[in-house]
């Protein structure tokens, strides 16, 4: 049975692509979802934020025009916690990249128009 496909432009020999988790944080589980038949590997994303951290809504204050109620704001901290930094991540990526054969695909998230 062919089971090829295409995928974000890619020609992949199958559609089982892995998505963000924790599994992607280790390089010997990418290898062992390689081996296990997956074609590709999507990491966790990236967030604008992390790049922006002035921009971040949660640390704008009172100037955020409105868009969070003062009690939603209680729940969080000053400091978005992230997982991992830019260059953290952006090595990682290349460590993967290079550790497999399938492609690893990362994941941007933007939050404002225009800022990515």
């Amino acid at each position: 049975m062919k089971l090829a496909t295409t995928y974000l432009g890619l020609k992949l020999r199958t559609p089982l692509v892995p998505s963000a988790s924790p599994l992607s944080e280790k390089l010997d589980n990418i290898k062992r979802m390689e081996d296990a038949g997956a074609a590709a590997v999507v990491f966790h994303s990236l967030f604008e934020e992390q790049l922006r951290p002035a921009n971040h809504p949660m640390r704008r204050g009172s100037g955020n025009s409105g868009e969070f109620s003062r009690d939603a704001l209680d729940d969080y901290s000053d400091e978005p916690d992230f997982k991992v930094d830019p260059e953290a991540y952006i090595s990682h990526i290349a460590k993967a990249k290079e550790s497999v054969r399938i492609p690893i695909i990362g994941s941007l998230n933007g939050s404002t128009f225009g800022g990515w």
